[in-house]
């Protein structure tokens, strides 16, 4: 691969001229930023900005362990590794929050 330009030049790529929440609720906010590149072009870019998470995965018995969830947007169920977030407590430990969310999830804690 080759780069060229400074460093300090790549962290400025584009530049958000604006931003706009377009949606909110208590599990993520959506916001749109009107942008400008160092060319001059303008856009924009949709965030999605979610508290932090936690993502389980859980090794045991020579395999990795999955959950079944339905997600509504793709109108199916899909084995994943257990994950989630605490809405109520986003200062959460990170450590309580992926025992938590193993626990809620498979129903079982980490053998330690």
């Amino acid at each position: 691969m080759h780069i060229t330009g400074a460093p300090e030049d790549f962290d400025r790529e584009i530049r958000a001229t604006s931003s706009d929440v377009v949606y909110k609720n208590r599990r993520m906010t959506v916001r749109e930023d009107k942008t400008i590149r160092q060319d001059g072009s303008t856009g924009i870019f949709g965030v999605v900005e979610k508290p932090d998470f936690a993502l389980i995965v859980p090794y045991a018995d020579g395999g990795f362990h999955l959950v079944q969830q339905y997600r509504y947007p793709v109108e199916g169920r899909y084995w994943e590794f257990p994950q989630g977030s605490w809405e109520e407590r986003p200062d959460a430990d990170p450590l309580d929050l992926a025992q938590g969310e193993l626990a809620e999830e498979t129903g079982s804690l980490p053998q330690r």
